[in-house]
């Protein structure tokens, strides 16, 4: 989905729900790297727009989880699904 903000350049934001904080304390975004298969991806934030946050860090063909964000970190952590692809 894109959106379009008034910046100077192009830029990826996604909804704040989409945001989670990692083990150690960095935020990170699920991206799913097959179907079904998903992987935290560790990004860096940069300007909010409202509800939506720019972030660094992945590229803009990645496919990112914007809403269920903490169901899928749940699913991870009880082994639900298998963050590292195996």
């Amino acid at each position: 989905v894109n959106f379009v903000f008034l910046t100077e350049t192009p830029v990826l934001a996604v909804p704040e729900s989409a945001l989670m904080r990692g083990s150690d304390g960095d935020w990170t975004v699920f991206i799913e790297t097959e179907p079904d298969v998903y992987a935290a991806q560790e990004v860096e934030l940069g300007r909010s727009f409202g509800e939506w946050r720019e972030i660094e860090g992945i590229a803009p063909s990645e496919r990112v989880v914007m809403e269920g964000a903490f169901f899928v970190a749940s699913q991870i952590a009880k082994g639900g699904f298998d963050p590292h692809n195996h």
